[in-house]
């Protein structure tokens, strides 16, 4: 096996926690303990950091053993993450012990108020000190008494981090009770955040100020990441492409749906039921125009790639069962549902678009088809709820070409060697 295998293996490993394999690499190869902080993982990041991230206790243990850096940062350009820049808080607090260094960022983020003020009394800048992906402390709290030391000392609640151009509350839209916290002391909100929080008052007042702002979507305007190639924080919070009725159908608070609904046309609530996964609603509208699904544009169409993406069966399910064309997507460049829903080892909805003929045969940009995608997804994707075996086999039996080549996890090489394919490279 050649040093860029065993590189390989070696990450696979890592992020994987697999221990007994990881130990065995090691001592075997020289050559990789030599080069142990090496940015090799994804984002120009180091072992150590790698699996700190993924709260990977054995695998940290053993690369402490074998000489990794507990100072050791990734080296991304716009701000290096280390090994406590994650929320595993019991395994930052182990390696706090084993001797981490405690930065302001890694402070706030795991609640250490008295930390805080100590760095603080000694560099008043610290507040607005640049850390990981170019952010700044309040990006990183969570606890309303560390925020409020923070602010009380100068923290800017509107700046923007410099890998993806976003707010403090921008990136916990995630964190209900911090964005509330946020906006009680004066945190600018968008459309986006005020449906997430579900503030009625809010969403109100941003339609009467912006009619259009529910025509906002992340990517385009001022939800993008500025002179960065990074893409707004949304991008990975709410999704590539979201608009506010996404939020608000995940969010699924009866209130702003209605509110929602009501400020938009008839082939939004439409879209916004699908989402939802409400099919009364969906037959209703149908029932009004049996055209609004044709009404809906191609980059409307493609949030039943969406939905598959994020494991939305019902609204999968209500999708097709509207009329969605199984196969739609922005661009032949894009997954199409079948792709995603590989990727996710999803056999109910890879089914489900297989009976409403999806193709087997489209590939995506990187020139994968729907199996391809799969054996991608087995290794690099590993979705918890996933079978990769069985969508595997489903996709086998609807036709889709055999690859030359063994590739995937070991199941689903099982998969492929039960079917004829031997080869590896």
């Amino acid at each position: 096996m050649n040093e860029r295998n065993i590189i390989e293996q070696f990450k696979h490993t890592v992020i994987n926690n697999a221990s007994v394999e990881l130990r065995r690499l090691l001592q075997e190869h020289p050559f990789v303990t030599n080069q142990i902080n090496e940015p090799w993982f994804p984002f120009d990041t180091p072992a150590i950091v790698a699996a700190a991230a993924k709260g990977n206790r054995e695998a940290v243990d053993i690369l402490l053993e074998f000489g990794a850096d507990l100072h050791a940062k990734s080296s991304w350009w716009a701000g290096g993450f280390g090994v406590l820049h994650h929320d595993h808080l019991e395994l930052s607090r182990y390696l706090i012990e084993r001797g981490a260094p405690v930065d302001i960022h890694a402070a706030s983020l795991l609640g250490m108020l008295d930390t805080v003020k100590e760095i603080i009394a000694k560099d008043p800048l610290a507040v607005n000190q640049r850390g990981p992906d170019g952010q700044v402390p309040l990006h990183f709290a969570t606890q309303h008494e560390i925020m409020d030391v923070l602010l009380a000392h100068g923290a800017d609640i509107h700046i923007r981090d410099i890998d993806h151009g976003s707010t403090p509350i921008q990136w916990a839209i995630d964190n209900t009770d911090k964005c509330k916290y946020l906006v009680a002391h004066g945190a600018a909100v968008d459309i986006f955040m005020a449906i997430q929080i579900g503030d009625i008052e809010l969403i109100q007042s941003l339609l009467r100020d912006d009619p259009e702002s529910l025509q906002a979507q992340v990517g385009r305007g001022i939800f993008t990441s500025g002179d960065s190639n990074g893409g707004h924080i949304y991008e990975y919070k709410i999704g590539i492409h979201a608009r506010p009725l996404h939020v608000a159908a995940r969010r699924n608070h009866p209130d702003v749906v209605d509110l929602i609904s009501r400020h938009s046309p008839p082939n939004q609530r439409l879209l916004l039921a699908c989402l939802q996964g409400n099919q009364a609603a969906v037959q209703e509208q149908l029932a009004k125009d049996a055209n609004l699904v044709k009404s809906l544009s191609t980059e409307e169409l493609s949030s039943i790639a969406d939905a598959a993406w994020k494991n939305e069966d019902q609204a999968v399910r209500t999708m097709l069962e509207a009329g969605f064309p199984a196969d739609s997507r922005r661009s032949n460049k894009d997954c199409t549902a079948l792709h995603n829903a590989a990727i996710r080892g999803n056999k109910e909805v890879v089914q489900l678009l297989l009976e409403h003929g999806a193709s087997v045969q489209l590939t995506q940009g990187y020139g994968g088809n729907a199996l391809g995608s799969c054996l991608w997804g087995s290794v690099h994707m590993r979705d918890s709820t996933g079978d990769y075996p069985s969508v595997l086999e489903q996709l086998i039996d609807a036709g889709s070409p055999l690859p030359n080549l063994l590739a995937g996890s070991e199941e689903v090489k099982e998969v492929l060697r039960r079917h004829g394919v031997h080869t590896t490279n």
